[in-house]
């Protein structure tokens, strides 16, 4: 250390210049000392840590490239951070693996590189050791970034156990995510509702304005509304994600959450809108995103390409997707899609088969279905697997192809085989039943006896369920239906009837109807009758249909309202006024291309994953040459616009 009083009076200037935070002054205090003592090396220090704060990192680098070590001293921390100031993460790990194990600077720095790397195992080894063996005033900070990590690894698919104590709202915010992570929404509202009053809370006690507050809290509203989503919750989450919008946060990922999530909450959904919001979510720099992140926007912008019928953009987007992240059953999905549209179903056909997950072996199914193949259809719904085929619904649908092919005994056996491994008591109920009723079309009534009984077992108080036990008895056992018959109607006794009243009574032919109305009647005297004419019956007249009715064809929904009122209604131009466009507009242009039509709304049969809306893809409108008579086009049928479900695949923040 030099002694003398300049360089003394240079130091004591240089601790009031870090302490104001005025690193333009420390720099200029510590080139001063340098160039009276160009081997200080605390001025060195002080120099390389100025140039950080000031964000000349090129020049911090240069400085430690250039300066000794022995003159410089240990500087790997600081290289290594600037290096992950600018965003060389590799190179900054790789000068964190020459550092000492014991500086815990270092072992901060690392973790919180490995954690953007994806590295959360590694990550996580860091961060406990850090609470283990070291403790300062950031201890807090290093129990959020631990939870955080926890999150990750939970999302990735590695079961984690949930944090017992969360004290600071960073700490509630990623343990919400966990539980995100784990599926626990209820739970995981109520940590963020929790985070957001304490962050609230606390940013006021700091003093900060209420545009900051407004700020930081924008990232807690976004999970917020992004949970309450997934609880169904969507007009709620929409109005989240409106306010953070208009708040037009600094923090690029939220604005990427909330641009692609708001498509995906609209119930009514707008192609042309989701297509620009995507376009803003993609323009994020791909650092501010995880992983999962940019490859959920990269399959939302394949989708946006499917339903605006953009198959070889939809194409590229797909090859892309599988270059950076691999293949997923989403990609299948949407492949098949593709072809589906270009009426190519064996090609889609394979590609489901080729995906072993039960999303595509059941979109196989379905397009089967559509396309008539029942008997194709129920074999690959039988090669699903053992669990999948004892769902009830799956059961019931293998049931209804087995019977669509009149192969009642198959449909048969199939439900005794079922009846036996069915746990819940609803579930052995419906079976019995049906097991019943397919007895009764074949003819098996001593069988469907023994399944009514047991179904009376069950519900003993069930009248409807007695009467068939009662019928199918009646077809082989006469005796034991007519025992039945009499435990469920008893006869009374007939002491106490009088038979002579009921013969005369006319509510015996007429009902109940009539015996009030004759009760009320009362008779009138011949005098107060008053003659009016007979009233003329109205005789319905038959209906007489035009020579050219067609039953198969609908009719026209407009064709009640005025013809100027109708869709298709083209107002005649007077001939006076019919040349009025002459001369006005572009004059002797001529285009070199003919007009683009506007192309129709094209049907998605079989959607993948999730099915939106379709639009037509209107083309550029050009000019005609001037005095050229435009042709009268004829109109188009369809709707512009079909409601379908969610667009989007929804982001986590």
């Amino acid at each position: 250390m030099v002694v003398e009083s300049g360089a003394k009076q240079c130091f004591i200037e240089l601790a009031k210049a870090n302490t104001s935070a005025d690193y333009d002054k420390a720099l200029k205090i510590a080139n001063k000392v340098l160039r009276t003592y160009p081997k200080e090396t605390l001025a060195f220090k002080c120099k390389l840590v100025a140039l950080i704060q000031l964000s000349r990192l090129d020049e911090a680098l240069i400085l430690i490239k250039k300066t000794p070590p022995h003159h410089m001293g240990d500087s790997l921390f600081e290289k290594a951070y600037v290096l992950y100031r600018k965003q060389e993460d590799g190179a900054a790990l790789e000068t964190l693996d020459k550092a000492s194990e014991c500086d815990y600077r270092c072992m901060e720095l690392k973790a919180q590189l490995l954690y953007r790397a994806e590295r959360f195992d590694e990550a996580l080894k860091i961060f406990i050791t850090l609470l283990k063996d070291y403790s300062d005033d950031y201890d807090e900070e290093r129990c959020a970034n631990l939870i955080a990590t926890i999150a990750q690894l939970q999302a990735s698919g590695l079961q984690q156990q949930p944090p017992s104590r969360l004290d600071t709202f960073e700490q509630l915010y990623n343990g919400a995510c966990q539980l995100i992570e784990s599926g626990g929404y209820a739970q995981a509202l109520k940590f963020l509702e929790k985070a957001e009053k304490l962050c609230s809370d606390t940013l006021v006690e700091e003093g900060l304005s209420e545009e900051e507050i407004e700020e930081e809290l924008s990232v807690i509203r976004v999970q917020k509304a992004f949970v309450l989503q997934m609880l169904g919750k969507r007009d709620d989450a929409l109005k989240i994600y409106l306010r953070v919008q208009n708040l037009n946060p600094s923090d690029k990922s939220v604005i990427a959450v909330v641009t692609n999530n708001i498509p995906s909450c609209r119930v009514e959904q707008n192609l042309l809108e989701a297509r620009k919001k995507l376009k803003i979510a993609l323009q994020v720099e791909s650092s501010k995103l995880t992983a999962r992140q940019r490859r959920i926007l990269l399959l939302n912008q394949a989708l946006v390409h499917l339903y605006s019928n953009q198959r070889e953009p939809c194409r590229r987007t797909l090859e892309e997707y599988i270059k950076k992240y691999g293949s997923s059953t989403e990609v299948t999905l949407i492949e098949a899609a593709l072809h589906v549209r270009s009426k190519e179903l064996q090609k889609a056909l394979v590609i489901l088969k080729s995906d072993p997950s039960k999303e595509a072996k059941l979109t196989a199914v379905q397009v089967l279905l559509d396309e008539g193949k029942l008997e194709d259809a129920s074999s690959a719904l039988d090669e699903l697997a053992p669990d999948l085929l004892s769902y009830p619904a799956i059961l019931q649908l293998r049931v209804a192809f087995l019977l669509a092919t009149e192969q009642q005994n198959l449909a048969l056996s199939l439900l005794k085989s079922a009846l036996d491994s069915a746990k819940s008591e609803k579930a052995r109920i419906a079976m019995l039943e049906e097991i019943a009723s397919l007895n009764v079309q074949l003819g098996n009534y001593r069988s469907a006896a023994e399944c009514f009984e047991k179904l009376s077992e069950l519900r003993p108080n069930d009248m409807q369920i007695m009467c068939c036990l009662i019928k199918a008895y009646s077809a082989f056992n006469v005796a034991r239906a007519e025992e039945l018959l009499a435990k469920v109607f008893p006869q009374g006794s007939s002491t106490d009837i009088d038979v002579d009243v009921l013969e005369d009574s006319d509510f015996i032919l007429y009902g109940e109807r009539y015996r009030q109305k004759k009760e009320t009647k009362t008779e009138i005297a011949n005098s107060e009758i008053i003659a009016s004419k007979r009233r003329a019956r109205k005789r319905k007249r038959k209906i007489i249909l035009p020579k050219n009715f067609d039953p198969k064809v609908p009719p026209d929904p407009e064709r009640w309202l005025p013809k100027q009122e109708r869709t298709a209604f083209r107002k005649k131009l007077n001939k006076k006024h019919r040349d009025r466009d002459i001369g006005k507009g572009t004059q002797g242009a001529v285009s070199s291309s003919p007009k683009i039509e506007p192309t129709m709304t094209t049907k998605a049969n079989n959607s993948p994953h999730l099915a939106g809306p379709v639009m037509g893809v209107e083309g550029p409108r050009q000019q005609r040459p001037a005095g050229q008579q435009q042709k009268k086009k004829k109109k188009k049928t369809g709707n512009k616009w079909s409601h379908d479900a969610d667009l989007f695949v929804p982001l986590a923040r």
